[in-house]
Order: structure tokens, then sequence, then C-alpha cells
């Protein structure tokens, strides 16, 4: 049970990492993990967009969809605009984390949502509802779910997208299937594409491994996209946060002790 296979990039998990293994300490277990993740991130230039023609626009809001629309935002800005200013309109993001990427491009306050962090919480934000009339401008990879565009455009938003970055499935090999088949016993995932391409490269022999795992997801929603022999298995956490996985990893081992009878 302590050993963790997490389905994230490393590099952007650091406070999860250091969150996790210190909360290990504190109930005194060993604790090993693993960082994988699923999905190979590529910028993107969408040769019909100009990224020098949308700084220059006038926007009501702004967000940016994740820490990779950020980061790859950024890199195209200082590549086919580094003199132009970023939009003087207010930004939004669905959590803290990639808040804090943006701000940290954009220089302006970030708004999202608090305890919920997702699509349809963002969207119930006070200032998502009164949004007729108003141009938005959303920052995300080259596909994507639509909900955030298509929720918008029904209040009489005009939205135009920016894509600045794309997303490749990546290939697992046997041996490594084998290894975690091994060792692993519990998954974090805080993404449904991770969650599906992670499913999706699984052969049927892994099944029963799968459903002796224990499953930490990040919403409602991914709970709902496991597999109905895994769903079972699945503890959901308040939001996709490290401090919100990790408390939803600590419900995972006090249950784990409980069911353990006393020697």
């Amino acid at each position: 049970m302590n050993n963790v296979l997490i389905l994230r990039p490393e590099n952007h998990a650091e406070a999860l990492q250091q969150l996790l293994q210190q909360r290990a300490e504190q109930l005194g277990i060993k604790l090993a993990y693993e960082f994988h993740s699923m999905v190979a991130i590529h910028h993107y230039d969408d040769p019909a967009v100009s990224i020098s023609e949308v700084l220059s626009q006038p926007w009501h809001a702004a967000m940016m969809v994740s820490v990779n629309a950020a980061e790859h935002f950024a890199a195209q800005a200082a590549r086919w605009a580094a003199n132009q200013a970023m939009p003087n309109c207010r930004w939004f993001a669905i959590g803290p984390t990639s808040a804090a990427a943006i701000a940290d491009v954009v220089k302006r306050p970030v708004t999202c949502p608090w305890h919920l962090h997702n699509s349809e919480a963002l969207l119930a934000l006070p200032e998502l509802q009164r949004v007729a009339g108003q141009r938005w401008l959303l920052i995300r990879a080259n596909e994507g779910r639509e909900l955030l565009a298509d929720t918008l455009r029904a209040r009489g938003a005009e939205v135009h997208y920016l894509a600045v970055y794309q997303r490749t499935a990546v290939a697992l090999s046997n041996q490594q299937i084998n290894q975690w088949k091994q060792h692993i016993r519990c998954i974090f995932v805080s993404s449904a594409e991770q969650l599906g391409y992670f499913l999706a490269a699984m052969p049927n022999q892994a099944l029963s491994w799968l459903q002796q795992c224990k499953w930490v997801v990040a919403s409602r929603r991914l709970a709902d996209l496991l597999p109905a022999a895994l769903a079972p298995n699945a503890v959901i956490a308040d939001s996709a946060t490290p401090l919100a996985m990790v408390e939803a990893w600590q419900q995972v081992i006090t249950h784990q002790q409980e069911a353990t009878p006393n020697d």
C-alpha cells in the first residue's frame, strides 16, 4: 500500500512530493513513490492565429487552463511579441497552482475558485455569471474540453481560443507495466487525460492488479471515469491541490490500518 504511482509530470509535482513525504514521516510510514506522465507536451504555434494580434486586441477577461498553458504562452509571447504588454483585463484560473503560474506571466491578479478546483467551480464564480457582450480569451492546448467556452458563449460572451501547446500519449513498455504490477498499490490521478491514456495502455491481464490498487482521484468527475471494476477503490480528494490529494491519501492509509486486525 505504501508504494505509490503518481500520474503527473515530476517537474510539476514538487509540492506534492514534499507534502506526501512529510505526511508519511508523520504517520511513521516508509513511503516509496514514482512519478510518471502519460502525456507528452509539445509547443504549438497555431498558423491561423498571430499572438501579436491577440495581445493587441481589447479583452474583458482571459483565462489559461493549466500551468502548461501559462508556460507555453509565456514562451510564445517572448518569441513572437517580446515588446508587447500582456492584456490589461481580468484573468482567471481553475486552481491556485495554475493561478500562481499565470500571475507570474501576466503580472496581474488572477482569480480562481477556492474550494473546488475544476471548470464547473470556475464557471460558478459570480464574475462569470453576467458576461453577455464581453470578449474572452481562452489560452489552452490545440484540443481540449469545450465546457468553458460553450458555457460562456451560452451566457452571451464572445470567446476566442489561443492554442499554445499540444498533447500526445506516451507509450508504455511491458517491462514498465510488469514492474508496477509487482510494487504499486496506490495510484494518484489529477487529470482526465492522464487517466484515459493510462487505462488505454493497460493490457487485459493488468486488470486484476488495477483492481487491487487504491485510487486517489482529484474530483468526482475523475472517479466517474474509472471503470466499474475499479471505482469502489477510489477515494475522492477535494481538489487537485497537493494538500487535498495528500489528505485523501491519508484516508486510504487510515482505512487500511483500521481494517488490519491488531496482533
